[in-house]
This record gives structure tokens, C-alpha cells and sequence, in this order.
């Protein structure tokens, strides 16, 4: 029985000395090439994993993947060898145990030779080179992914290149401790006989290297070289280590605002490309706030305008103004409107009011030093695209002094602008007299009131002009304030009777008071059009509508040169019959 242990003492050493070879091989490349027990000697195996550990030295160019791969391999095939030394063991140890002596169990506990301590810290260091490379591999591998993902030229799943997934039946891989194993290995080993006490020196190593990297099932002890990598893997990584994708840092709005503009290192098409872009931004926010600010001033104009009136309107009604009496001198004496005295108080410039019925035409009359002030600011001054309805600065409309009369006489042509309002705010109305032919016969007559007088007006024409026109078609009707005899009298009306849309019977005497409104116009190109309505005096006792209910279309209107520029199928005659106004009768 000494004999028989000796040899299994023998057998336990040179098995130490053989993974101490190992353990050296691994420290120093950490990359073991497979190979096969079947059919081989020791010397054998030995200057087989020799020749590998060689070779893996000339290989100046391998990966940590192919180190990997290598090491697995050589671990697995170690694992094999080690998994049928156990089974011959185990064999061993059953036919000893039918033989075993009691005192065989005493000798076993005081047999624990140098050998097995030896044994147990070449296990232990074994393991922790094990743990240690497959460390520094996976460190080195995920060093190259985290390159190559920085780089987006190649993404690389490391879960799928490193990693191996178990079968559905398989279990997962248990690790043990060295001291764990060893006292597993020495409870087999003093059990029953001397044979279980070879199988228990011999037992630790084995028992380390499957517990550091993990065990197969039956079908992997024979290893084919495409699924050598994979078995290594489950020995080095007994769990599946998962390699989270770097996400990419969320950028903050300031940061995203920034990188709208061009910076260094942009390419010239991206340059383009971002230049165009913010060119694009530019002009949408700025045809946004002109579109948007348009809009608000409608809105501001008609609520001002809205207001304004209203406290005219008030006042009006609660007083009524007296009638005039005229004294010995013949002279008329005014007094100022309860409506007009509240609108004085808030704007000095304001002359009177002008409303056409049933229309939105009913707005303050202002009147300054030029024809400029107002053509962009409300009557509280205030800037605003609409701006108001103003009186031409060099007309004389009821201009009374402190005693009440008259400083001088009205002008004969009174003159009045406003703006063509997209929302028919201001004059945006008088568009309709051109456009609808049923208009005019529904909105003929103007309401105009100075600060002490209440006026009303009948339109008799309504025509187109060119503002720029130096042609013989050229018409300034807003230039003829006065005039200074009948026949300059009789030849602006007929002018305009020529021009007019629309003919009517309304009369015009020479004495009228005559009503200019002029607004801007789209029937002519490069906003040079000029939409013209003019209206005399009611005559006191005089039907208001008389005359205005059968108007007929022109039939030979005089347009503007800039007109037949564009219609060459139009054309006036001045042979045509025409009814002048007037005692003179002619062509």
C-alpha cells in the first residue's frame, strides 16, 4: 500500500509541476493555443503547449480578440484533460472503496503532504492569473471599441463578438472559490481509500480550473475549431458582461443655437447650407413681425377710432347746437359742437368728422402744418400704420375766431386723404364705388361736420388717376382748392365727369361747395393710382338722393395714359357726345 501511495504521490507532483509550466506560459503571454490529450504522453503535451506558447510569441500582430480566443481554447482543452483525469479517478475510487481498509482514512488525514499545500497554492495562483489576463484582455478590447466608436467609422457589438449565449436548457455556470474547492476536493478525498487520496491531491487543480471558467455540458468536451472561441468565452466570462452603447451628450438650446452658425472647419457646402438657413430665419421672422404688425395696427386704429367717436357721439346727442341767428351785419355767427369741444380736448388738430352711412367710414378729420404728420400717427400721436383721415393743409374749413364768425371764407375744393385699409378701415371703402356697380346707389351721400357745422355731400363722380402723370391725360384735382371764375369751375367738373365710372343726374352748379377724397389704389401698376370721389354741397331743402338712384356705366371714360399702356384695346374718344354741366351747352 506505501508503494502504491508513493506512485500517487509522484503522479500529484508532476501534475504540479505541469501547471506550473502552464501558470508561467499564461503570465507571460496570456494566450495558450488548443490541443488534444487524446492518444498522448505527457512529454508530449508538454512540448505541445510549449511549441504554441512559441508560436503565440512570433505573432507580433495579434488582436485581443485572437488572444483571447487562444487562451480559451487552451483552458478548455486543459478542462477536458481534467475532466477525464476526475472520471478515471472517480473510477479509481469506486473499486477502492469496496476494498477499503478503516485505518485507510486515518493515514489519509496524515498524509496531507508538502505536495498538497504545494498543489493548493499553485490553485489559487493559477486562478488569479486567470482572472487577471482575462481582465486586461476585455480592458484592452473595450480601450479599442470606445476608438472606433469616437471615430463612427465602424460600430463593433462587443455582446457579439465576446460573448456567448447559453442554450435554453443550459445552466448557468456556478463559481467557486479556491479555498471552497479545496475543501470539497479534501472531504472527496479521506472518505474511503488511498486511491480517493490520489484523486484528492490531484482533485484541487482540476477543480480550480472549472470553477474559474465555468463548465460545459456533455456535448462541448469534443471541441471543433469554430466553436473552440465560444467555449473559451463561457470559461473566461461566466456571466455575459453587457457593453452599453456610448449614448451621445444631449446638447442644450444655447449650444444648438450656436451651432447654426457657420464655424471653423465647416465645410464650404455646409457654409452654404447654413448661411441659406439663417438668411431663411431672418426673413420669416421679419415678414412675421411686419404681417403681425400691420394687423395690430388695424386693430389698434379701429379700436382708437371706435373710441373717439363714440365720445363725439355722446356728447352730440346730449346737446344739440342752436340755431344761428344772423345779425344786422349779415354775418353768421358759430358756436362750437358739444362733440367737437370733447375731441379739442384731445387733440387740437382735429377740424371735424366724416362718415359715410352704413359703411365703416366714420373717423375724426384732422388737419396740421403739412400732409405728412398724420399719414402714419393716430390722433393720440401715436405711430400706427393707418394713420387718419387729414384735411389738406392749405383748405379753410370753418375757421372761426374767438367771436365766432368766420376768420375767412371755406376753401371751394375741400381735399381730403386716407389710407385704402385692407380692413376698409379709413377709406378703405370707397374701393366698392369702382368694384360693385350697386354701390354708389346705396352709399351716395357724405356726412362731413366741422367743429361747428353739420354738412352733407352728394357724389356725382368717381374716377382713376395716375399720381405721376405728365401726359395730356394728367388731371391734379387735389391741386384745385379755389376758383377763380365760372368757367375754372366749369371745367373741373366736366374733367371729372369725363373720367367718372359711372354717370348720374345729379346737377352741378357753379357756387357748389365741392368734396375731394383721394386714396390709393391698386387699379394702376407701381402703386401710382389714385382712387378719386368727388361730391358737392346738398343745397338747402334739396333731396339728398335726388339724382343718385339711375346711374349708368360710362361709356367712353378718360383713363390715365399708364391705363391704355396696359388695356391697348381701350381708348377714349373726345368727339363722343357729352352733356357738360353748366348754362353752356356742348361736346
Amino acid at each position: 500500500m506505501s508503494d502504491k501511495f508513493n506512485e500517487e504521490s509522484s503522479e500529484a507532483q508532476r501534475r504540479a509541476e505541469k501547471i506550473k509550466a502552464i501558470r508561467r506560459s499564461i503570465h507571460s503571454e496570456a494566450e495558450v493555443a488548443p490541443t488534444t490529450y487524446d492518444n498522448k504522453n505527457e512529454t508530449e503535451r508538454t512540448e505541445s503547449i510549449s511549441d504554441r506558447i512559441m508560436r503565440a510569441k512570433e505573432k507580433k500582430m495579434a488582436t485581443a480578440a485572437d488572444i483571447l480566443e487562444e487562451l480559451d481554447a487552451a483552458i478548455a482543452y486543459e478542462k477536458a484533460a481534467a475532466a477525464k483525469m476526475a472520471e478515471e479517478a472517480a473510477r479509481v475510487a469506486e473499486k477502492a472503496a469496496e476494498s477499503a481498509s478503516p485505518d485507510i482514512s486515518d493515514l489519509l488525514d496524515g498524509l496531507e503532504t508538502p505536495a498538497h499545500e504545494e498543489l493548493k497554492e499553485i490553485a489559487e495562483e493559477i486562478a488569479g492569473d486567470f482572472t487577471e489576463v482575462a481582465d486586461t484582455v476585455t480592458d484592452k478590447v473595450e480601450d479599442f471599441t470606445e476608438v472606433s466608436h469616437e471615430a463612427e467609422e465602424e460600430e463593433i457589438d462587443l455582446e457579439e463578438v465576446f460573448s456567448v449565449k447559453p442554450e435554453a436548457d443550459e445552466e448557468p455556470t456556478r463559481v467557486m472559490s479556491s479555498e471552497a474547492v479545496m475543501k470539497a476536493a479534501k472531504e472527496e478525498g479521506v472518505q474511503h481509500t488511498d486511491s480517493e487520496a490520489a484523486a484528492a491531491t490531484a482533485g484541487p487543480a482540476e477543480s480550480i480550473l472549472k470553477a474559474e471558467h465555468g463548465t460545459h455540458q456533455a456535448q462541448h468536451r469534443e471541441f471543433a475549431p469554430e466553436n473552440a472561441g465560444n467555449a473559451a468565452e463561457e470559461a473566461v466570462l461566466p456571466e455575459k458582461k453587457k457593453k452599453h452603447k456610448k449614448k451621445k451628450k444631449k446638447k442644450s438650446f444655447k449650444q444648438r443655437l450656436i451651432d447654426l452658425v457657420p464655424h471653423k472647419g465647416d465645410g464650404v457646402g455646409e457654409c452654404i447650407r447654413k448661411i441659406v438657413f439663417l438668411c431663411s430665419i431672418i426673413a420669416i421672422v421679419v415678414c412675421g413681425y411686419m404681417v403681425g404688425d400691420y394687423y395690430y395696427d388695424l386693430w389698434s386704429s379701429r379700436n382708437k377710432t371706435e373710441k373717439i367717436m363714440e365720445i363725439y357721439d355722446t356728447a352730440t346727442e346730449k346737446k344739440k347746437p342752436p340755431v344761428q341767428k344772423k345779425e344786422e351785419d349779415k354775418r353768421k355767427k358759430y358756436t362750437l359742437l358739444e362733440g367737437a369741444r370733447k375731441l379739442l380736448e384731445i387733440n387740437p388738430d382735429i377740424v371735424g368728422v366724416i362718415s359715410i352711412p352704413d359703411t365703416l367710414l366714420n373717423n375724426p378729420v384732422l388737419q396740421a402744418e403739412d400732409n405728412k404728420k398724420y399719414l402714419n400717427t393716430k390722433y393720440d400721436l401715436t405711430e400706427n400704420i393707418a394713420g387718419e383721415i387729414f384735411l389738406d393743409y392749405r383748405n379753410h374749413f370753418d375757421e372761426v375766431d374767438e367771436e365766432g364768425y368766420l376768420k375767412c371764407p371755406n376753401s371751394d375744393n375741400l381735399i381730403l386723404y386716407g389710407h385704402n385699409m385692407y380692413d376698409d378701415q379709413l377709406f378703405g371703402s370707397l374701393k366698392y364705388y369702382v368694384r360693385n356697380e350697386a354701390y354708389y346707389g346705396l352709399h351716395p351721400v357724405i356726412n362731413l361736420s366741422s367743429n361747428y357745422e353739420n354738412y352733407q355731400y352728394k357724389i356725382f363722380a368717381f374716377f382713376i388717376l395716375d399720381a405721376d402723370d405728365e401726359t395730356d391725360t394728367r388731371f391734379d384735382c387735389w391741386n384745385d382748392l379755389d376758383f377763380d371764375s365760372e368757367d375754372d369751375f366749369y371745367n373741373f367738373v366736366n374733367e371729372a365727369k369725363r373720367r367718372t365710372i359711372r354717370t348720374n343726374d345729379v346737377d352741378v352748379k357753379y357756387g357748389d361747395p365741392l368734396l375731394t377724397l383721394s386714396t390709393c389704389n391698386s387699379y394702376l401698376p407701381d402703386e401710382r393710382a389714385r382712387l378719386i370721389i368727388l361730391a358737392r354741397l346738398v343745397r338747402e331743402g334739396e333731396d339728398p338722393m335726388k339724382g343718385t338712384q339711375d346711374s349708368q356705366p360710362n361709356p367712353n371714360i378718360k383713363w390715365p395714359t399708364l391705363f391704355y399702356a396696359d388695356h391697348p384695346n381701350e381708348h377714349y374718344d373726345p368727339d363722343a357726345e357729352f352733356v357738360p354741366y353748366g348754362p353752356k351747352e356742348g361736346k
